[in-house]
């Protein structure tokens, strides 16, 4: 590979997109109408290749995370309701003791999707103040980051032994 990412944070997001990009033969609108200044990564290879580096990325990161980790990475670049964010609200609920619901709004929050309930509506639920809501917020984030940085700290450990990351 002649040309790495800076980051394993810039390779897991350019993998996902890459695996949802569609791979069309000959021009395409995007193509013609993108801005300059667009950083093309791997310039020498044709789309089939890239999709096939996205599949190796990724494959790292399934071997080198835990499963929480990885669904905390996914869950991140994803964003709303994926398979991910319900594994993290399963796995965190059960840690913190808290609601399965409250804690799966709380990952939908976390990884830029929309939360069904706010703090206010969870607070008139549980009869509790809205501090204690937002105190039991903070601590599932808290918890959500961890597994984010551990995971993608250990991603970004094998994408560098692969020669992903420079």
């Amino acid at each position: 590979m002649e040309e790495g990412f800076r980051s394993g944070y810039e390779a897991i997001g350019w993998a996902l997109r890459r695996t949802k990009t569609p791979i069309i033969d000959g021009p395409s609108v995007w193509m013609m109408g993108r801005k300059t200044g667009y950083r093309d990564m791997m310039p020498t290879l044709n789309a089939w290749e890239k999709l096939a580096e996205a599949a190796l990325i990724l494959k790292n990161v399934d071997d080198s995370c835990s499963l929480p980790e990885r669904a905390a990475v996914f869950a991140y670049f994803t964003g709303g309701r994926t398979m991910q964010s319900e594994l993290l609200a399963k796995k965190i609920s059960r840690d913190l003791r808290r609601d399965k619901w409250f804690v799966q709004d709380c990952v939908w929050s976390w990884s830029r999707g929309h939360p069904i309930h706010s703090s206010e509506w969870w607070g008139k639920r549980y009869n509790l103040n809205e501090r204690t809501i937002q105190r039991w917020s903070l601590k599932i984030r808290q918890q959500l980051d961890d597994l984010f940085s551990m995971g993608l700290s250990r991603a970004e450990d094998s994408l560098r032994e692969s020669g992903h990351v420079v």
